[in-house]
């Protein structure tokens, strides 16, 4: 039997995502990166809900959004959050395991602010890429996808777009090499999209010789305490500009 509530989030899933997304059936698209998608888990969805009560609050200056690693400033990154972030008004939208498709369908399903926030950062790609499905340049689409749409939806809103971080720990690694094509490509794919910035901070999760330690990164993916703060002292020049 399938859990009453898991039956309505993929009900809910079904009345959204249309006839083409109904199991069985295959949905050809050119980029799934770019294709708008929920997830269909329970955790998902009621995270999902919170955040839209959260941007329904009447201070909301700073979006961020991402996947686990923007996440994680709720758990590893609290204590950074509540000094870089919280003050700024800031609310977390990343998501743990989101792909940019996914992050583009939270951001159409959620409620339209009278009041633009002041700016945004834009870090997600890692989950498409990797151990993803997707080609480098498919995600950097969909990177290029999520700035247009949070542009469209707030044109006077200041959007910084961060390289996706490095991982594992040595710069031959495949997923290293993806990610440097992918971050490649985002240059030229946001320089047209108004009020939009590009800034690849991956350098400073390494040491000289391109190694990602332990202790900035303990699985070779998710910073730790003290690369979440290395991410915020990164932006913080950023922020100031942005939030003025």
């Amino acid at each position: 039997m399938i859990p009453y509530r898991l039956f309505a989030y993929w009900l809910v899933f079904v009345l959204l995502a249309g006839p083409a997304a109904l199991p069985g059936q295959e949905t050809k698209v050119d980029n799934p990166a770019v294709t708008p998608q929920p997830r269909l888990e329970e955790w998902w969805f009621e995270r999902h809900a919170k955040k839209i009560g959260e941007f329904k609050q009447e201070n909301v200056d700073l979006l961020m959004v991402g996947d686990s690693i923007t996440h994680n400033f709720e758990s590893t990154g609290k204590k950074v959050w509540e000094t870089s972030f919280a003050p700024r008004h800031a609310i977390n939208l990343g998501f743990g395991g989101d792909r940019t498709n996914h992050v583009l369908w939270r951001l159409e399903h959620l409620p339209k602010r009278e009041t633009s926030p002041k700016a945004a950062v834009v870090m997600i790609g890692t989950n498409n890429i990797c151990w993803g499905s997707d080609e480098p340049r498919q995600a950097a689409l969909g990177v290029q996808a999520i700035a247009q749409r949070l542009n469209e939806d707030y044109p006077e809103m200041k959007i910084l777009v961060l390289g996706v971080f490095p991982r594992r720990r040595k710069l031959d690694h495949p997923h290293r090499k993806q990610i440097i094509e992918l971050n490649g490509y985002l240059p030229e794919l946001l320089e047209q999209i108004p009020n939009v910035t590009f800034k690849d901070i991956g350098e400073q999760f390494l040491d000289e010789s391109g190694f990602l330690s332990e202790a900035m990164m303990p699985d070779t993916t998710h910073p730790s305490e003290k690369g979440h703060q290395v991410w915020a002292d990164a932006i913080e020049a950023d922020l100031q500009q942005m939030l003025k």
